[in-house]
């Protein structure tokens, strides 16, 4: 179902809603935006909201609005963090249920950003929030710079991190302090790139598949938003 939520300006960006076939109740939902260069239709934000549907969790994919007028080059972070707030603030009168908020690399900046502010009214409307391959340093860069960690600190919401060990813009020994201030959890993809690719060698070391990893990633998602609505009907498994 294609659904079109305000842009947070004048105009209005497109979003997919994905339901489950048989949920009970106000099942939870995700609202979920992309990465720099991606829109609401990279094939992982798609894989991961057809998963979640089928464990009873609703997903939102939504386009920021560099993304909806078919830019490449994306929107600067006042911009899409007002986009993302409209679109929560929408979200939140349209649905029951918990409401979180996610996004992958830019996406999930962009949405940390926004759950960061103490003035923003997302952060009272919002359950917990799901940091998709977060870019923790920007491309070709060995230092992390203080606005891409210093606010996560400030949300004070229960948030997942899904990252690949092998994301050269989040390796390891970078992520795991900044996770451990923010007082969040991160479920590492093993072998996984910033785009939770993983390698043959790597695949056939472990006895995956790339269908194992998107599953990964899936039960990783619903077995957070699952621990942090309670009494939400989902199936993590």
């Amino acid at each position: 179902m294609i659904l079109h939520p305000p842009d947070g300006a004048s105009g209005t960006v497109s979003a997919a809603l994905h339901e489950p076939r048989a949920a009970a109740g106000a099942s939870p939902l995700l609202a979920l935006t992309h990465g720099a260069g991606g829109n609401r239709d990279t094939p992982g934000l798609v894989a991961l909201a057809e998963s979640l549907a089928e464990r009873n969790i609703r997903t939102l994919r939504f386009n920021l609005p560099a993304a909806e007028a078919g830019r490449r080059r994306p929107d600067r972070a006042g911009r899409a963090t007002a986009c993302v707030a409209s679109v929560v603030d929408w979200a939140a009168r349209e649905f029951a249920g918990p409401l979180f908020l996610g996004g992958r690399s830019f996406g999930g900046r962009m949405a940390s950003l926004l759950l960061a502010d103490r003035e923003a009214e997302a952060r009272n409307l919002v359950a917990g929030a799901v940091l998709l391959a977060y870019p923790l340093r920007p491309p070709g860069k060995p230092a992390v710079p203080l606005e891409r960690v210093e606010h996560l600190g400030r949300i004070g919401l229960p948030m997942l991190f899904v990252s690949g060990d092998r994301d050269p813009f989040a390796p390891p020994e970078l992520l795991n302090p900044a996770v451990a201030a923010a007082r969040a959890e991160v479920c590492w993809i093993a072998g996984g790139d910033h785009g939770f690719r993983v390698p043959k060698a790597i695949l056939a070391a472990t006895q995956r598949t790339a269908a194992d990893v998107s599953r990964e990633t899936a039960e990783a998602v619903a077995a957070f938003i699952a621990a942090t609505a309670p009494d939400s009907q989902t199936a993590a498994g």
